[in-house]
């Protein structure tokens, strides 16, 4: 029996996008769903820690500008 993991990400995206790079070989199927839910969970993570950050600088709502100057900041913060 197998799972199926719904993603945020089309996998047939992620794999065309792959395929795009002539050093990519062959990929197997599950490779395009995992990189589909890491992506999801980094950016899940990016915007809890911008949110966390923009709460911290006092504002009251999050925009894209946060995310995009807080990024900078988060990336700075946190190495992993």
């Amino acid at each position: 029996m197998r799972k199926k993991l719904d993603t945020c990400f089309p996998a047939s995206r992620i794999k065309k996008i792959m395929q795009a790079d002539e050093d990519v070989g062959k990929i197997a199927l599950a490779v395009p769903v995992l990189v589909s839910k890491a992506l999801e969970l980094f950016l899940q993570d990016l915007c809890d820690r911008t949110y966390e950050v923009t709460l911290q600088r006092g504002a009251k709502t999050m925009s894209a500008l946060h995310l995009d100057l807080d990024s900078a900041h988060y990336i700075e913060r946190f190495e992993k």
